[in-house]
């Protein structure tokens, strides 16, 4: 599993200044539970960015945030104070010993990347069997009928943006390998000031294609739903 832990300085930076619309994704979450006390998983919590808006639009939600940085993971338990449960834990190994009405991952750990007119699964894991494995073990952790929600964004690019303080950040996405099943990139990060570098990250991400993305859901035990009305998730359900 790819980790941060080399820009997890700079990443609420970045994040803060629209790289993900958080609240947009937390209102989707919303909907789901607003009716009632619901019992809630982020895979890849991070720096709890996504969990410390939950807490303000659902404070009496059951959370439980998952992580395998450790330095990010200080970082959310400062920003959520008591509340919620953060673990770090890999996806693919994590034994919580309980189960959850919905497990949300938007962009931590698999994202599904929107490419043209196919809905690729963007995965931080290093194999398709690596995929499989976590996938069946977050259904595991899904009560009867849990929904997984799957953040949608576009496909990866370069581009560079100015941050606050002077910093300036990039990323390069290079194409690494390809086959029927997947499409392999290497992303570099780069925060950068005054033309000095203060921080970078090289991780290898996958693409997994439409067709593949299907049969692997399927072997792991959830279905599809839909796209949510907000167009910030892809719905599936434990079946």
């Amino acid at each position: 599993m790819n980790e941060y832990t080399r820009i997890t300085d700079y990443y609420d930076l970045l994040m803060t200044q629209g790289y993900y619309d958080y609240q947009g994704m937390v209102n989707a979450v919303y909907s789901f539970i607003k009716d009632d006390k619901k019992k809630i998983l982020e895979l890849g919590v991070g720096t709890g960015l996504l969990a410390e808006k939950l807490k303000a639009l659902a404070p009496e939600a059951e959370f439980t945030g998952v992580d395998i940085t450790t330095q990010m993971l200080e970082i959310a338990r400062k920003r959520l104070g008591e509340w919620g449960k953060l673990v770090e834990a890999d996806v693919c190994d994590m034994n919580l010993q309980e189960t959850f009405d919905i497990a949300v991952s938007s962009g931590g750990v698999w994202v599904i990347n929107q490419r043209g007119d196919r809905t690729d699964i963007g995965s931080h894991t290093k194999s398709v069997e690596q995929d499989i494995k976590g996938l069946t073990n977050v259904a595991q952790h899904l009560c009867q009928n849990g929904l997984l929600l799957l953040s949608i964004q576009g496909e990866q690019k370069n581009y560079q943006q100015n941050l606050p303080t002077g910093i300036v950040y990039s990323q390069e996405i290079e194409k690494i390998a390809e086959n029927d099943e997947i499409e392999s990139i290497e992303k570099s990060y780069f925060f950068k000031k005054d033309g000095k570098i203060l921080a970078q990250q090289k991780l290898n991400l996958n693409y997994i294609k439409q067709w593949k993305k299907s049969e692997i859901m399927e072997e792991a035990g959830l279905s599809f739903v839909r796209v949510h009305e907000s167009k910030k998730f892809q719905v599936y359900r434990k079946k």
